[in-house]
């Protein structure tokens, strides 16, 4: 017990001098005398100025740059809207093949190869296999 008791006052002798420092941040000590700070002196300005406006834009120039920004801005969606349509997937050429064929009107059905078409058997068949068996 009483070694306890020697551990905590060594412990609370250590945090004080922390606590302290932690007061204080930039460690003055508080029983420094520091002269008092200079008189503040006050500046007085008269102002000139006529009138009641202090500058900024003018109507005409806030609409020149209004116009100038909806330009540029519709530019800008021009350009992403072509590349759209160019690089999508499917029908070409605009408003004349949005009904289907090339006069606008219906696609034709696709047409099945001719018989013939196909070229020599490639031999797959059943007697291919029974050979492969073997």
């Amino acid at each position: 017990m009483p070694r306890r008791l020697l551990v905590l006052a060594l412990i609370a002798l250590l945090i004080a001098p922390a606590a302290a420092r932690a007061a204080d941040p930039f460690g003055a000590n508080p029983t420094d005398v520091q002269p008092p700070p200079p008189p503040v002196q006050t500046v007085t300005t008269t102002s000139s100025a006529q009138g009641g406006t202090t500058g900024g834009l003018s109507g005409g120039a806030k609409t020149a740059l209004l116009l100038g920004a909806l330009v540029l801005f519709g530019g800008i969606a021009f350009v992403i809207v072509r590349d759209a349509r160019r690089s999508a997937p499917g029908r070409r050429g605009g408003a004349a093949t949005a009904a289907g064929g090339p006069g606008g009107g219906p696609r034709p059905a696709p047409t099945p190869p001719p018989p013939g078409a196909r070229g020599r058997p490639t031999g797959k068949g059943s007697a291919a296999r029974r050979r492969r068996k073997r």
